[in-house]
C-alpha cells in the first residue's frame, strides 16, 4: 500500500514538458492490449538529445515521471509536439506506454487521442499525431502512464492518470 501511495506521489509532478509545434513526423501504429501481450518498442521514441524537463523526483522502488501539466499547439492540427518521457531511472525495471485522453461527456468519459508503443528507460517521445485536430480552446484531458515490467512478459503493474491541459490556439 505504501509503495503504491508513493507511485501516486510520483505520479503527481506531471508528465509534459512544453514544446514547439514542428509538423512531419507519421503517427505511430500500435493498439491497446491487455497484460503486454503484443506491445513494441516505440519507433517514436529517441534518445535525450535536448532534454529541459524539471528536475525529477525518484523513489527506491516506484516508477519515475517528471515534466508539466500542459500542452499547446494549434487549431486544428494533428502533429504535435510533446515530451512524453521514460526517465533512465527506471532503468531495469520499467518500460512505459503513454495515452492521451481528452475528456467528455460520453458513457466512456473520454476519448483517445494517442497511444504510444513501449518506451524504454532513457528514451523520449517528442512528436506526436492525435487522431483528429482541435478547435480553439482549453481542454481537460490525462496522460495515462502504463508502465511494464521489464520481462520476458512485460507484466504491466499500476498505472496512473496524469490529468493536464490541452491549450489549443
Amino acid at each position: 500500500m505504501l509503495l503504491l501511495l508513493l507511485f501516486l506521489l510520483v505520479i503527481l509532478f506531471g508528465i509534459f514538458s512544453q514544446h514547439k509545434y514542428d509538423s512531419g513526423k507519421a503517427p505511430s501504429e500500435t493498439s491497446a492490449v491487455q497484460g503486454g501481450v503484443g506491445l513494441t518498442i516505440d519507433p517514436d521514441a529517441g534518445d535525450n538529445s535536448h532534454r529541459t524537463s524539471e528536475k525529477e523526483n525518484t523513489t527506491e522502488q516506484g516508477v519515475m515521471i517528471s515534466g508539466k501539466g500542459f500542452i499547446t499547439f494549434p487549431e486544428g492540427k494533428k502533429e504535435i509536439s510533446v515530451d512524453f518521457y521514460n526517465p533512465e531511472e527506471n532503468a531495469e525495471l520499467y518500460y512505459l506506454t503513454f495515452e492521451l485522453r481528452l475528456y467528455n461527456d460520453s458513457e466512456q468519459g473520454y476519448e483517445v487521442l494517442y497511444t504510444s508503443g513501449l518506451v524504454e528507460p532513457g528514451k523520449h517521445i517528442r512528436e506526436i499525431t492525435l487522431s483528429r485536430g482541435l478547435e480553439k480552446g482549453v481542454y481537460k484531458a490525462a496522460v495515462h502512464v502504463q508502465p511494464y515490467r521489464m520481462n520476458e512478459n512485460k507484466t504491466p503493474t499500476n498505472n496512473a492518470d496524469m490529468e493536464t491541459r490541452l491549450i489549443v490556439k
